[in-house]
């Protein structure tokens, strides 16, 4: 039978090791953030990805003959526009409109 001591000692490697564990883990999610944070800061925010698909629709719009100033207008005479989403909504306004020349 094994003494208590050797029990005690069992159970302080286990939490010993279970210890490292979290820490590798935690340096690795460290490491994880920083690559976002270096990801975000080369190529900007959210923001900036919306607004450069919202120009490619708008491009696209327009070569396809789209007024995109009528829609814009017709979206805020609905009151389908608030301020702060111009951008998304212009983009999901956009897409109807190709999706209903598409049909």
């Amino acid at each position: 039978m094994r003494s208590d001591r050797d029990s005690e000692t069992d159970v302080g490697i286990t939490i010993q090791r279970t210890l490292i564990s979290i820490n590798d883990v935690s340096l690795k999610i460290k490491k994880e953030l920083e690559l976002i944070k270096e990801f975000v800061k080369e190529n900007g925010h959210l923001h900036a990805v919306v607004n450069t698909a919202n120009q490619a629709l708008a491009m696209q719009a327009q070569e396809m003959g789209m007024n995109i100033e009528e829609i814009i207008t017709d979206s805020e005479r609905n009151d389908r526009l608030e301020p702060n989403l111009l951008g998304s909504i212009t983009s999901t306004t956009v897409t109807e409109k190709f999706d209903q020349i598409n049909v």
